[in-house]
């Protein structure tokens, strides 16, 4: 690609504020792209959604993702009127370890399904919970500790495991995703 001469007008657009980019972080990568895209895992988890015939949805987002998908679909904010609960909101990664656990349990209590996603780069960002007994891959290490901290759980790992170069688009969608439901 020759990029000596472009055929598209650049335009450069006066800055945001990041924490107002956070909101169009999914839109500002799509202009990247001449045709209509979608991100794969946003694909993933409608489709998820779709084919599990799950009929209402509480969508805990940061960014602009599932716009059109909404109108599909049957949208709660009440966990409790929800058949699955799906967040991707990047601040739910941030929070210390120990009350991520806590909201998760707070959440399948009150919804039988949990969609989360967590960005690996946020999880344990204090320092609050360390563990040498697990995986020294992180990526793996964050599934058992999951899987330690939720005994009473089922923990599914519905992530794909990749070298993160900043090339996945993860911003817009968190790259761990956990499909989590009590025990029956």
């Amino acid at each position: 690609m020759d990029l000596s001469h472009p055929t598209k007008t650049i335009v450069i657009n006066k800055s945001k504020n990041l924490y107002k980019w956070s909101k169009i972080f999914n839109r500002l990568q799509m202009n990247f792209f001449k045709e209509e895209t979608k991100l794969r895992r946003e694909k993933q988890i409608e489709d998820f959604i779709y084919l599990n015939e799950f009929k209402s949805v509480m969508l805990v987002t940061d960014t602009d993702v599932f716009g059109e998908f909404k109108n599909t679909i049957q949208v709660t904010t009440d966990p409790t009127k929800a058949d699955i609960v799906i967040i991707t909101d990047q601040k739910f990664s941030r929070y210390p370890c120990p009350d991520i656990i806590n909201r998760i349990i707070d959440l399948v209590d009150c919804c039988p399904n949990l969609y989360l996603c967590l960005n690996r780069h946020y999880i344990n960002i204090d320092n609050s919970y360390i563990d040498i007994n697990l995986a020294p891959d992180f990526p793996l290490a964050i599934t058992q500790w999951l899987v330690k901290e939720l005994p009473a759980h089922q923990i599914l790992d519905l992530s794909l495991n990749y070298l993160d170069r900043g090339d996945y688009f993860t911003w817009a969608i968190p790259d761990r995703h956990y499909l989590i439901r009590k025990n029956d």
